[in-house]
Parts: C-alpha cells; sequence; structure tokens
C-alpha cells in the first residue's frame, strides 16, 4: 500500500538512506491504458536501487503455465536491485509472460505487456523524500502558527554498499534467466 512504502522510505531515511517515494504516471499510449504506480528507490553514491516489497505481485497472471508459477517463487520477498537488473527482469518476466498465456490460449492484457510495464518503473517520475503529504490548516484552525517547531534532521549516518550489494543479496538475475531458458 502507499502508505507501507512511504513508510518504508521514512525508515530508510532515519537511518541514514537517501530513499525516496518514487510516483510515475503516464497518458493512454496506442494499445496501453494510463496507468500510476508508486515504488521506492535509494541512491547510494552515484548508484540508484530500486526497491520493491513484492515484485513478484506485480507479474501474476491468470491461468498461469507451471512453467511461469515456478519463475514467481523465484522472486525474493523484498526486491532490491540497480535500475538495469530491474530492466532485465521485466524483459524477461514479460516475455514468460507472453509465453505462458500463448501456451494457455489467452491474449496478454496491456498492464501485463511489456509497454505498461516499462512505464512502472523506467519513465518519468516525481520523487518525494516528505514523511507524510503536507496537510492545508483550516481557516477556523486555533493552531498558533508562532508555537510549530520544526525538528531537526537526523545526523545523515554513512552506510557502505558495495557494487555487487543487490545481486549478492537481491535477485540473480543470471539466474532467473538460467531458469528461463531451461538450464
Amino acid at each position: 500500500s502507499p502508505d507501507f512504502k512511504r513508510r518504508l522510505m521514512t525508515r530508510l531515511r532515519d537511518r541514514g538512506f537517501d530513499a525516496g517515494l518514487c510516483k510515475s504516471k503516464w497518458e493512454k499510449i496506442g494499445r496501453f491504458p494510463s496507468g500510476h504506480y508508486e515504488y521506492i528507490d535509494v541512491n547510494v553514491t552515484e548508484t540508484r536501487y530500486i526497491i520493491e516489497v513484492f515484485l513478484a505481485g506485480e507479474f501474476e497472471i491468470a491461468r498461469a503455465t507451471d512453467r511461469y508459477t515456478s519463475f514467481l517463487e523465484v522472486f525474493p520477498q523484498i526486491f532490491v536491485g540497480k535500475v538495469e537488473e530491474l530492466k532485465q527482469v521485466v524483459r524477461l518476466m514479460c516475455n514468460a509472460i507472453k509465453e505462458s498465456m500463448k501456451g494457455m490460449d489467452m491474449h496478454v492484457p496491456p498492464w501485463r505487456r511489456y509497454g505498461y510495464m516499462q512505464a512502472k518503473w523506467f519513465g518519468s517520475y516525481k520523487r518525494t523524500t516528505n514523511e507524510a503529504p503536507a496537510r492545508k490548516a483550516s481557516a477556523d484552525s486555533d493552531e498558533d502558527p508562532a508555537r510549530k517547531r520544526f525538528a531537526p534532521l537526523p545526523e545523515a549516518v554513512s552506510y557502505y554498499c558495495r557494487e555487487d550489494f543487490a545481486s549478492r543479496n537481491g535477485l540473480k538475475v543470471r539466474l532467473l534467466a538460467a531458469a528461463f531458458n531451461g538450464a
């Protein structure tokens, strides 16, 4: 849920990470319907990591073949990976969706096609880092603005993340690709 993602982003920020809640939104293009999506990213030095709490859920389909279901079982509970790794996963999974649905003599729905899935994570997005959306004060509010205080930002904590952090602890894209190819 968006509230959970915002709380997770806040916890990561409290621990010194440059985490943000990213909101992508796209208009209808051709056969792809319009949509919107929220996900978390973390910037470590110059590398952007995507965090998905339940990535397998984004690829669930009706009447999946046993082979396709076994691919979903390979996914970790929480995905942490570089943008390039997620791009590979999306490409592999969309090909597998097409193969599975063709095997079941079904059409691939627009929201499971490659173009639509790309728009979720790789299109334009707005990144926010605030804990909760700002609420407008009502005109009849009895709060004294002079009494409001700003809490100081927590002291930044530096964490060292190696380049293989996501690959070692997250989804092994090459193993997933090998599973798709029947190796």
